[in-house]
Parts: C-alpha cells; structure tokens; sequence
C-alpha cells in the first residue's frame, strides 16, 4: 500500500465514525443510550489472516453506554457489547447469528479464544453449547460491516434484537 492510500484510508475511517458518533448521540438517546464522544482505543486486536494480532497504534471508537462501543479498525467498522453468560438465551444466540453472520462471539477474560469467528462458522447449538460450559462470565458480541452507514444499520437491528431478549441493561 502506498503511504497516500494509507493515508486517505485513515482520514476516511476517521471522519466516518466522528460523523457516525452525532448522528448515533441522536438516535439512540430517546432508547436510553448515551453515546460517549470519539476517542483513540489502544491495546485492541484485529483478526488478520486466521489470527488475532496487537494493534500497537490508535483506532477510533466511541462507548454506547450501558455495555457497548462502536469504532473502526483499518479492516472493518464494528460494534461489540459486552453482555453477561445469565442473560444470554440459546435463542438469542440463534437469532443473533442469522442475522449477523459476520460476527464473532468471544470472553471478556480469554478474548482471543473465539466461541464463534466468521471465518470458521459453528453452527449456533454448538456456540450457545460452549457459552453455557464456559467459565466466563461476560461475554462479547462483536459485529463488522464494511462502511458506517451499513454499521450503523446493524447497530439499530442488534438493539432492536437485544432489548427483545432483554440482555441489555437499559
């Protein structure tokens, strides 16, 4: 890649999550959220070529308070929200999955160990089968989409599912 593909790369997923931050502080505050303002998230990971690799360098991403956040990776734009193993039903696993195939499911404490990754699909009873055997307590759904605007359509579809199985706390 050269360094002005780099470059506009970047200032492209940068200015799209500042925008997707207003009009998200909008949208979901009447449903009970509060959209935090646009930071630089270090210390993440990336799953690049079958593997989780350390981001050393800042992506942006904002909190959706209670549980969740938005951002994008040099990859994909994402949102993940952290929900705990009581509230997680294996109907809302099944459903989840349907509707976002491109996700991944993983633990709060062993977060590169993955329950579901899209790259090497599981079907949903053997997902939801590992939640219940599993000693974490927290566990994360992560979704990606290839643009702000299609995130942020899956965003309202994953509240819209997640407040039907109550699994957020709102």
């Amino acid at each position: 890649m050269r360094m002005i593909e780099i470059h506009n790369h970047l200032n492209k997923i940068w200015g799209e999550i500042f925008e997707l931050n207003e009009v998200l502080r909008e949208k979901l505050r009447p449903l009970g959220f509060k959209v935090e303002p646009v930071e630089e998230v270090f210390n993440a990971y990336i799953f690049l070529e079958g593997e989780w690799r350390e981001m050393l360098y800042p992506h942006p991403a904002f909190e959706i308070k209670p549980q969740g956040e938005v951002g994008a990776t040099i990859q994909s734009f994402y949102f993940v929200f952290a929900i705990p193993k009581e509230k997680i039903t294996r109907e809302f696993v099944v459903e989840f999955l349907k509707k976002f195939p491109q996700s991944y499911i993983y633990g709060t404490e062993n977060f590169l160990e993955d329950i579901y990754n899209h790259n090497t699909p599981r079907n949903p009873d053997e997902v939801y089968g590992e939640i219940e055997k599993s000693q974490e307590q927290v566990f994360q759904f992560e979704v990606e989409a290839k643009d702000s605007q299609d995130i942020e359509n899956k965003l309202l579809e994953f509240i819209e599912l997640a407040k039907r199985y109550e699994t957020l706390e709102i």
